[in-house]
């Protein structure tokens, strides 16, 4: 059996390979892989995150180029010197599906829909940046902007949660302790709490870890169950691919501050200690 005192270290110790800036880039290119082939498979744009206008000029094969973008800029982001233009590819496919919100939005502005659609393009969008920060070393106001831009989204998806407790109840599996409607309204506080961390700057790091989990289990918990019952229906598939690409993102927001904390240490000793 351990000493008292080996389980605590263990535990700083798995705190402290979590505050790495490590694992990110990985993270969105298997997501943005699984997301892209999902895509692909379904063969047209899916109007829950994609709500490219119907009347657009070749729009299925715009489909098709969208899905196989996500596949190779998934894939780019797995091999070291592809990772700028892989990142590029990624952040301007979801900037596309951003734009298309953003219309949405313009003919009604009170559309909440829309809004949380375009935060959860964003938020992707942001992780893609977070990439290219790190890549090129963006100034301090950059870096902030980065994570202010998640933060924003994080409050949109927590308040989302809270102004429709009982519709999103349904996704919650039934035989989870606790009960649907508790973890749907937890999850949009758990929402509200990462977004006021990342916005005020206090245990952000934190706050980008614990969320990305939290997005990871999303997928594991509901759409999984309902991909292996219907395995061919490719939305489900759609559903966890988007997830994990927003829990990648939110991962790579945390490497972008874990990687400043390390410079700001290391220029200043007496910080670390």
């Amino acid at each position: 059996m351990g000493s008292k005192g080996e389980y605590p270290m263990q535990m700083k110790d798995m705190l402290r390979q979590l505050g790495q800036p490590a694992g990110g880039v990985a993270f969105l290119g298997i997501s943005a892989i699984l997301y892209g082939t999902a895509c692909f498979l379904q063969g047209e744009f899916s109007d829950f995150w994609q709500p490219v206008p119907q009347g657009l000029p070749l729009r299925q094969p715009l489909a098709y180029v969208c899905a196989g973008l996500l596949i190779l800029g998934g894939a780019g982001l797995l091999i070291a010197r592809t990772v700028r233009p892989a990142a590029i590819t990624v952040l301007l496919v979801f900037g596309f599906y951003d734009a298309c919100y953003l219309l949405q939005l313009v003919g009604s502005p009170d559309n909440f829909n829309a809004l949380m659609g375009l935060a959860e393009q964003l938020s992707v969008v942001v992780g893609c940046w977070a990439i290219l920060l790190r890549i090129r070393g963006g100034g301090s106001a950059a870096v902030a902007t980065a994570r202010i831009a998640f933060g924003i989204c994080s409050i949109i998806f927590g308040l989302s949660h809270l102004t429709d407790v009982e519709g999103l109840a349904k996704a919650v599996p039934e035989w989870i302790p606790g009960g649907q409607i508790f973890w749907a309204a937890a999850t949009g506080v758990a929402h509200l709490f990462v977004g006021l961390g990342l916005l005020a700057n206090r245990l952000a790091m934190s706050a980008t870890r614990l969320g990305a989990l939290m997005y990871s289990c999303f997928v594991f918990l509901g759409w999984a169950p309902e991909i292996f019952k219907h395995p061919t229906l490719w939305l489900r598939w759609e559903g966890a691919g988007i997830s994990l690409c927003m829990a990648g993102a939110l991962w790579l927001v945390g490497d972008l501050l874990a990687e400043r904390r390390q410079g700001a240490d290391s220029a200043n000793p007496a910080l670390a200690l």
